[in-house]
């Protein structure tokens, strides 16, 4: 007894979906633990922006940023060996290098003249880049970019005097909480 076309391009259909999923989930638990990371980072940078002189900013994030790098760097070479393998890092650390460069253009083509537009910027860029990542590849990424990304407008018309700490609580908790859920799928 043989199997037929129809049974046999069911069966490969459903390898290839089963093998899909397997990667997408792979995706997200490597993922997970770096987001974690960059939530504890933009807490404490967005926390040092509320109590430091805006003089004092830069260095601050500086110093986290280098944290962060350093962590996300460490962290995905633990996960990800398929990906290292098949040479796929360099495609996301020039997507990340496009991503800072279009927001250091922005800035300095249209130079916030007050201090909210700035600090909350990142967080609509943050927001779109995930969400943009969500609707390519992983969906979940869809609904933590989506969150982000009103979270900073809720902040940005609503809680001014507070900007920098809400930055911190929603977008740092924000991803902090995406990468735990991330980390569970």
């Amino acid at each position: 007894m043989g199997i037929s076309k129809t049974e046999a391009a069911s069966a490969l259909a459903d390898i290839e979906s089963t093998t899909g999923r397997g990667r997408l989930l792979k995706t997200y638990q490597v993922g997970g633990p770096i987001l974690m990371v960059w939530g504890v980072v933009w807490a404490a940078g967005y926390t040092a922006m509320g109590v430091l002189p805006p003089e004092r900013w830069g260095l601050a994030w500086l110093i986290l940023d280098a944290i962060g790098i350093a962590a996300s760097l460490l962290l995905g070479r633990r996960g990800d060996k398929a990906a290292a393998k098949a040479g796929q890092g360099w495609k996301v650390a020039a997507a990340i290098v496009a991503i800072m460069a279009f927001m250091a253009a922005t800035y300095v083509v249209f130079r916030p003249t007050s201090v909210e537009p700035a600090i909350v910027y990142p967080g609509l860029m943050t927001g779109l880049v995930y969400a943009g990542a969500g609707i390519a590849f992983a969906p979940r990424y869809l609904w933590i970019g989506a969150a982000i990304f009103v979270a900073s407008l809720v902040g940005f018309f609503f809680f001014q005097p507070w900007l920098a700490f809400w930055m911190a609580a929603v977008g740092g908790g924000g991803l902090f909480v995406g990468g735990l859920w991330l980390r569970r799928a």
